[in-house]
């Protein structure tokens, strides 16, 4: 849960107290963060964010046949992202803006990172 906190610069509300983190709307908390001094590059360590994972199965299928001596034919079945598990971009990170004050758009999730479910298939006949 946020604390909530005010945007430095118009004095708003920048995040309502109680507001759930972790969804698309809000990934994390951007009161936890603050403006630097101007010439100092500030003190938050390497991996701090953590993003939400990836999970992708693939799967492929092939079988062959014999039709003849020197002839085959082959099908195949291809799937991609096979149980069209949504896989979310990384949020926007960028706490303010140029003039000081909070990015609105900061801790939203705004896509996914791989396509949804695709199924190709194929026949090969080979002589």
């Amino acid at each position: 849960m946020s604390a909530g906190c005010l945007d430095p610069v118009t004095g708003k509300v920048a995040v309502a107290p109680g507001t759930k983190l972790g969804t698309p709307t809000l990934y994390f908390d951007p009161c936890a963060f603050s403006l630097p001094t101007a010439g100092v590059y500030g003190n938050l360590g390497r991996n701090t964010l953590i993003g939400p994972g990836v999970f992708n199965a693939d799967l492929g299928l092939v079988k062959n046949t014999k039709l003849r001596e020197r002839m085959n034919l082959e099908f195949r079945a291809e799937f991609f992202n096979l149980l069209n598990h949504a896989n979310f971009r990384l949020p926007a990170t960028s706490v303010f803006i140029s003039g000081g004050g909070r990015n609105t758009t900061v801790g939203q999730i705004t896509g996914t990172s791989i396509d949804n479910r695709e199924i190709q298939f194929g026949l090969k006949l080979a002589f």
